[in-house]
C-alpha cells in the first residue's frame, strides 16, 4: 500500500508541473486575473476595488479590463494596477509555495530512502543511458524490420525469420517501476531480462556472468 501511494504521489506531482506553471505564467501576466475578478458580481470584490471611488465604479468595474469603461483614465489605470498587482502577488505565491513543497518533498524522500544518495544518482544516470540506447536500438531494429518486409514484398518471396519480443514482453517492460533496495534492478527492463526464461543461447550477459561466478 505504501509503495502504491508513493507511485501515485510521483505521478500526481509530475502531472501537476505543467498546470501549475501555466497558471503561474497567466497570473504573472495579469490578463486572466483582470477579466476573472473584475467580472465577479460580489459585494466583497466591488467594495474592495471601488472603495473611495466614484459612484459609477461598481457598474463600470467589469468593463475596465476591456478598455470600455466610462471611468476617467486615472481611475481606470488605478484599478488596473490594483488588479495586476494582486495577480502577480498570487502568481509569485504559487511559485514560491510550489518550490518549497518540491524542496521539502525531495529532502523527505532522500532522508527516508533506504538507498544511498550515490546509488540513487547512479540509478538516474543508468535510466538516462538506457532510454538513449533504447531509442537508438529501436530505430535500428525498425529499419531492419522495414527493410526485410520491403525486400520480401518487392522480391516476392517469404521473409527471413527475425527474432522479436512478443506482446507479453512489451507489456512487462512497459509497467511502471520504482527503484527499491530489495531488488538489485535499476529498471523494469533489467528485471525482465534477468528474470525471464530465455533459451541458453539468448541468456543475458549479466545472468551468464552471475551463474559462472
Amino acid at each position: 500500500c505504501l509503495g502504491c501511494s508513493r507511485v501515485l504521489m510521483s505521478i500526481i506531482s509530475g502531472a501537476c508541473v505543467a498546470p501549475v506553471m501555466w497558471l503561474s505564467v497567466a497570473l504573472l501576466n495579469g490578463t486572466f486575473y483582470e477579466c476573472a475578478i473584475s467580472g465577479l458580481d460580489e459585494n466583497l470584490v466591488v467594495n474592495l476595488f471601488c472603495k473611495n471611488k466614484t459612484m459609477n465604479c461598481p457598474e463600470e468595474l467589469a468593463r475596465v479590463p476591456c478598455d470600455r469603461s466610462k471611468l476617467s483614465s486615472d481611475e481606470r489605470m488605478e484599478l488596473l494596477l490594483m488588479l495586476r498587482a494582486q495577480s502577480q502577488i498570487l502568481g509569485w505565491t504559487i511559485i514560491i509555495v510550489s518550490a518549497v513543497v518540491g524542496l521539502v518533498g525531495t529532502c523527505f524522500k532522500n532522508c527516508r530512502s533506504r538507498v544511498s544518495y550515490l546509488q540513487l544518482t547512479f540509478w538516474k544516470r543508468y535510466m538516462e543511458k538506457e532510454n538513449e540506447r533504447f531509442d537508438a536500438l529501436s530505430v535500428e531494429y525498425a529499419n531492419k524490420l522495414a527493410e526485410r518486409n520491403l525486400k520480401s514484398f518487392f522480391e516476392n518471396n517469404k521473409p527471413a525469420p527475425m527474432p522479436f519480443p512478443n506482446h507479453k514482453a512489451w507489456e512487462e517492460i512497459s509497467a511502471y517501476y520504482t527503484f527499491s533496495s530489495r531488488e538489485q534492478y535499476y529498471s523494469i527492463l533489467q528485471r525482465y531480462v534477468e528474470t525471464s526464461d530465455f533459451p541458453p543461447e539468448r541468456k543475458p550477459i549479466l545472468e551468464c556472468e552471475t551463474a559462472t561466478s
